[in-house]
């Protein structure tokens, strides 16, 4: 009943309603195989997916830009949000980055859900033929850029979502001295349901 209960603030968001039952489907999974994988926490409640990461992911949704035909999703997780945005945008071929192997297991179960995911380990250095990519509550700003550091000269596009201000003002500054004319852009991102401090950070969109 509580995903029921959150589908108008998923709507009021920008998903779309002609894939609720697909989000249902995903967060049942996730729900399920975090008990046995622990892939997010096992001390989390349902309620707590549903606040704390499904809406979280889909706070910047109305700003993802347009015109992406493949997308690379940075330390993928759990899905969060590499999952969600693949069921969102089915034309967008989403390529999920993920080093462990549970959780590589475990995405390689959301295909059933997401057809148009890909799985991969490690970031290649090389990274080539993405229009975007995608990151929640990764690594610092300078080391996803240095580990797509080809991609980025290519005037790579980056959509990442962050929390604290005042920690990504210090990695914006400490990004800045290893990548000169780096240009930032901040954007606060207000949850409905909880009093949290999140930020949607773009570069070269």
């Amino acid at each position: 009943m509580y995903f029921e209960k959150r589908i108008p603030i998923f709507l009021q968001l920008g998903f779309r309603q002609e894939a609720i039952a697909l989000l249902r489907s995903y967060v049942d999974l996730l729900w399920a195989a975090n008990e046995e994988l622990n892939l997010i926490s096992r001390k989390m409640t349902f309620e707590d997916l549903i606040d704390n990461h499904v809406i979280d992911s889909l706070l910047p949704l109305k700003e993802f830009p347009l015109n992406v035909s493949t997308a690379a999703d940075f330390g993928a997780g759990g899905g969060l949000p590499g999952v969600i945005y693949a069921i969102q945008f089915p034309q967008i071929r989403y390529q999920l980055y993920e080093k462990s192997p549970k959780k590589q297991e475990f995405l390689n179960r959301c295909k059933a859900i997401a057809p148009n995911i890909e799985i991969f380990g490690e970031v290649p250095k090389d990274l080539k033929g993405i229009d975007l990519v995608t990151a929640r509550g990764f690594k610092p700003l300078d080391v996803i850029l240095e580990m797509s550091r080809n991609y980025y000269s290519a005037n790579g596009k980056y959509f990442l979502l962050k929390a604290r201000l005042e920690k990504i003002k210090e990695e914006i500054s400490l990004a800045q001295k290893k990548f000169k004319g780096l240009a930032v852009k901040v954007s606060p991102l207000s949850s409905p349901v909880l009093d949290v401090e999140r930020h949607l950070v773009q570069i070269n969109i």
